[in-house]
């Protein structure tokens, strides 16, 4: 249905924007039987012309999404506190760091309708990675560090899914070696 409504759209669109360019062409010399049928005069078919094209540009500008940033908003003694959800997003994409087995680390937090909060990672990891063993100390590391960084308690569930595991060889993209070793000693 999104198909068919989006398809009419465009078709309507082209169609107004087609007739408008057609009576201008009409009023500045280029004689088209469209101006002839319609409009008589040319101040009416320049009017017109201009009002259809300036009806769709003003359409489509307007039907652009403006993302709007989130914020997750919380109460406390002092008074409320909203933390950008993007922020959230890219302080917890830094605890990659913290491990070795981890080569990339996105973050996606959303609040859900009963004022919990959930957290999705999606992690690259390095082959060889007990992947159990680091998705579990990786979940009680974002909760402990949300708590105590952000303050944010209320978590109500950190899903930690492995989207690849690269090659053990590949570069790490040069971080430090004094960080937490989760890799089999057999590699």
């Amino acid at each position: 249905m999104n198909i068919l409504h989006g398809l009419i759209k465009c078709v309507l669109s082209v169609g107004l924007m087609i007739f408008g360019i057609l009576l201008l062409a009409d009023v500045v010399a280029v004689h088209t039987p469209v101006g002839d049928f319609l409009i008589n005069d040319k101040l009416g078919r320049l009017l017109t012309g201009i009002s259809a094209i300036f009806l769709v540009l003003l359409y489509w500008l307007t039907a652009i999404p403006v993302k709007e940033e989130r914020f997750l908003t919380f109460e406390n003694e002092g008074g409320t506190i909203s933390i950008s959800v993007k922020a959230i997003n890219d302080f917890l994409a830094k605890l990659a760091d913290e491990f070795a087995g981890i080569i990339q680390l996105r973050a996606d937090v959303a609040a859900l309708r009963d004022g919990h909060i959930e957290v999705r990672l999606d992690v690259t990891v390095k082959a060889g990675t007990k992947v159990q063993q680091l998705s579990q100390v990786l979940q009680q590391r974002v909760r402990e560090s949300m708590r105590e960084n952000l303050g944010i308690a209320e978590i109500h569930a950190v899903k930690v899914n492995v989207s690849s595991i690269v090659a053990a060889d590949e570069p790490a993209s040069g971080r430090p070696a004094e960080r937490a070793d989760w890799q089999d000693a057999s590699v």
